[in-house]
């Protein structure tokens, strides 16, 4: 008898885990559709990692493809990233949650996959039924993972393994989930709603980088292309120049790349208002953040990425030219600074608080430039001339290769941290002001003093002389005229 209830006579059990339909209803509550269909992305991704390590190419996810169909009947994801490894299915994968080894174990893949619950979380958030089909390229024999219908409704949780015959399409994952749920069938109706058109919106704005970088999505047989993530930079010896912002650091094993800067030139208020009417000024403004190649947070403009933060001001669309990306990397995926739908920020992380004053210190200095500007925009346009766009990394590889980085003294983190913080071209002014001082008798300046301001005590020699050089320059401007 183990109790240690000196009372006790007999010991029993109690049951306490949990019953399926509650921990799968739980799972499924807090995450949109959305987001359930870019984790399963984001696995095609992570079978790409588990291949190769070489991600310093330019294009590192070429040749590798995903397509996704999506009709009320069926859901559908097929990929040629590598297949589930058998070994990781049957310990690993479909487990509701990551083992305690895993992170000691995968630390020198950059994937953004860290609690072990999107695949599954996805699964049952569409339908009722799937079969996870894999011929992973590591293994001889593809298999196939069945969840039936009739799986939530008993107390097994392990599933069925089953050896198939290999598709001709290679080495791969095709997940199929049917019998759909309701709410999910009447997304999937192209003539009842537009979530598609928005899920392929969000495909190219967060899986930006990784397309760019040669990886193929198709969406009901529609082909994805990425959005633009762009900066422009100007690598010439020009003294009054338009360059970004660029910051390199590390922290808590964590690679933070940064460069804030403009992605076009100057608008006026005329051409904002325009814009406006339009309702596309402020799409392409704001900060990406970027975590192991995936888009976290696309052209953010709130305090998250520093805008009304300490001196920064809160966004307006004066700053519509005003761009940035700030890039974390590393192979310790729990330091990155992801929530559980990788779609928000870890606020409280590390190395998002380390690299938050850098943003703000970038941002800082173009709203500045753009304030000194304000209604002189078009003066600034010569100044762009010589930039051009350049993908949101050519900036920082140019000032490596320039070797324009200057070290940062008061570094917190773990490694080195430097910065380049460009010098912007200031206006002149047009009509500059000038100081004029003349020293009189006290008794002369009482006097003027009574003249000027009968009856108030304590009236400043500044304050005279403003008044008095005033009267002067007005009385000369009446004998122009006449």
């Amino acid at each position: 008898m183990s109790s240690t209830d000196p009372l006790a006579t007999e010991e029993l059990i109690v049951k306490s885990r949990p019953t399926k339909n509650f921990f799968v209803s739980m799972l499924t509550r807090d995450i949109e559709l959305k987001d359930a269909i870019l984790d399963l992305l984001d696995n095609c991704v992570d079978g790409i990692h588990r291949q190769t390590t070489n991600l310093e190419t330019e294009k590192p996810y070429e040749n590798f493809w995903a397509k996704i169909t999506a009709t009320p009947d069926c859901f559908e994801i097929e990929d040629n990233c590598g297949g589930i490894p058998l070994d990781i299915a049957i310990n690993k994968a479909f487990m509701l949650g990551r083992p305690a080894d895993y992170q000691e174990t995968h630390t020198d893949i950059h994937t953004v996959g860290m609690y072990g619950i999107g695949m599954k979380r996805a699964i049952f958030k569409i339908g009722k039924e799937c079969f996870v089909y894999s011929n992973p390229a590591k293994e001889d024999k593809p298999f196939c993972v069945t969840i039936s219908r009739d799986w939530m409704s008993n107390d097994e949780w392990d599933l069925p393994i089953n050896f198939v015959t290999a598709t001709k399409d290679g080495y791969g994952t095709k997940i199929t989930i049917r019998h759909l749920n309701d709410s999910i069938r009447s997304n999937f109706s192209t003539e009842s709603s537009t979530f598609l058109d928005e899920l392929a919106g969000s495909i190219s704005q967060f899986y930006a980088v990784i397309l760019e970088k040669g990886f193929s999505v198709e969406l009901n047989g529609d082909s994805i292309t990425g959005a633009t993530l762009s900066l422009l930079d100007n690598s010439s010896a020009l003294e009054s120049k338009i360059e970004p912002y660029i910051f390199k650091g590390e922290i808590n094993q964590v690679q933070v790349e940064m460069s804030i800067g403009f992605r076009t030139r100057l608008k006026s208020e005329r051409e904002t208002d325009a814009e406006n009417e339009q309702a596309r000024s402020s799409e392409d403004a704001g900060i990406t953040v970027i975590c192991n190649d995936r888009v976290v947070l696309f052209n953010d403009k709130s305090y998250l990425t520093g805008w009304g933060r300490g001196n920064v001001p809160k966004y307006h669309t004066q700053f519509i030219s005003i761009s940035g990306f700030v890039n974390f990397r590393s192979g310790e995926l729990y330091n990155l600074p992801l929530t559980t739908t990788k779609r928000g920020l870890d606020t409280d992380n590390r190395a998002y608080v380390y690299a938050l004053d850098y943003m703000m210190e970038g941002i800082k200095k173009f709203v500045d430039f753009t304030n000194k500007w304000k209604g002189r925009e078009e003066e600034t346009n010569v100044m762009f001339e010589a930039s051009t766009p350049a993908r949101y990394d050519a900036p920082i590889k140019r000032a490596e290769a320039a070797k324009t980085f200057s070290a940062i003294r008061k570094h917190s983190g773990d490694g080195a941290a430097q910065r380049y913080s460009p010098k912007l071209p200031l206006p002149e002014e047009k009509n500059p002001k000038k100081r004029v001082t003349y020293s009189r008798l006290k008794s002369e300046i009482d006097e003027l003093t009574f003249h000027l301001y009968p009856g108030i005590p304590d009236v400043s020699p500044s304050d005279i002389g403003n008044k008095s050089f005033d009267i002067c320059l007005e009385m000369a401007k009446r004998e122009q005229k006449a």
